[in-house]
């Protein structure tokens, strides 16, 4: 028998795209229009007021300056859901939120503890560090552990907590690497960002309402040269503060090999201009305002002069690289001595 369907049914594989397109015909027709540098963020501006709408599926976070805006918005989305209002965000995909006057902070108590407990180490002496110095992981070196379901279980679980805590991003990272075939001294280091989870159970990150300076994007990025013992790739470290307030961070390796710090830091720096761009394109669509410059910070002199390529009219090779105005191509041709 060959059935036709009138509509997508739950748990099917057209569903998910049926709902996000009815979710975003709707939001559409309200006067909502998707951030074409976001898809998963919607906002709606009328003059002074906005509305802004976070789509995670079926979640929904709705923020704007006017109450009442919001309310109104809730009751139109109950004419057209079946929908539930949970009023002010406290909870939202395993990351808890707390709002006073002038100040938001974000963390993850309930699923760190539910971590620590998997791990049997409740009752376990918190450490001060996620990660000793001077270790250096490589595969194959011990024996392997026994339970390597278990090894990356846990690592997907910090993995997400690094959502709230950015000061495990490297470590977790790192050990994230060798989840094909882990050992026991990679098992050791997990145990430790554990330990470390247990300790800072309650931490998060914090954010305030900028009253001077405005909103301003600052990036740092930074890379480390060769860190990765097997492949000799380096890490790359990113943060962007809008104004006084952390809004992104991550720690990744080098999808390249550098053969020198120079080039490391400058394959870095260049990862943090592309983010930074994004990021400040959506931030300018969010808040209804021009692009804006921001700066980014890059602590390797080297990389910083070869960034500003003040060399590029004596670089003898662009003539083979790609095609040239007359007089810069026979230039380039004298002077790497084509004569007739």
């Amino acid at each position: 028998m060959v059935l036709k369907l009138n509509k997508a049914l739950y748990g099917l594989k057209q569903a998910p795209r049926a709902w996000n397109a009815k979710l975003d015909y709707e939001l559409c027709r309200l006067g909502f229009r998707r951030c074409e540098d976001e898809h998963a963020v919607y906002r709606r501006r009328k003059g002074d007021s906005f509305l802004i709408a976070g789509v995670y599926v079926d979640d929904l976070i709705i923020c704007g300056p006017d109450k009442t805006k919001i309310i109104n918005f809730k009751q139109q989305m109950m004419k057209l859901f079946s929908m539930s209002d949970l009023g002010l965000l406290s909870y939202y995909l395993g990351i808890e939120v707390q709002q006073k006057n002038g100040e938001i902070t974000i963390c993850q108590s309930a699923y760190a503890t539910k971590i620590v407990h998997q791990c049997g180490l409740s009752r376990c002496n918190p450490t001060n560090t996620p990660m000793e110095l001077r270790v250096r992981l490589v595969s194959g070196t011990a024996d392997k552990v026994l339970d390597g379901t278990r090894y990356r279980s846990v690592i997907g679980s910090l993995r997400y907590l690094v959502n709230t805590k950015p000061d495990i991003a490297f470590v977790v990272g790192l050990v994230s690497r060798f989840m094909e075939s882990p050992n026991s001294e990679h098992w050791a280091v997990v145990k430790r960002i554990v330990r470390y989870v247990s300790g800072t159970i309650d931490y998060g990150c914090k954010f305030t309402k900028e009253v001077e300076g405005g909103l301003n994007l600052l990036g740092y990025r930074d890379s480390d040269h060769g860190g990765d013992l097997i492949k000799r790739r380096s890490t790359n470290g990113l943060t962007f503060f809008l104004g006084r307030n952390l809004v992104t961070w991550s720690s990744q390796k080098q999808k390249v090999v550098t053969l020198s710090t120079c080039e490391a830091e400058y394959v870095a720096a260049c990862g943090g201009a592309c983010q930074g761009v994004w990021l400040n394109r959506l931030i300018a669509d969010l808040m209804g305002r021009e692009v804006q410059k921001f700066r980014l910070l890059v602590d390797n002199k080297s990389a910083i002069e070869l960034s500003k390529n003040l060399r590029t009219k004596n670089q003898l090779a662009d003539i083979l690289t790609k095609a040239l105005p007359r007089i810069r191509f026979v230039e380039l041709q004298q002077r790497l001595g084509i004569i007739s």
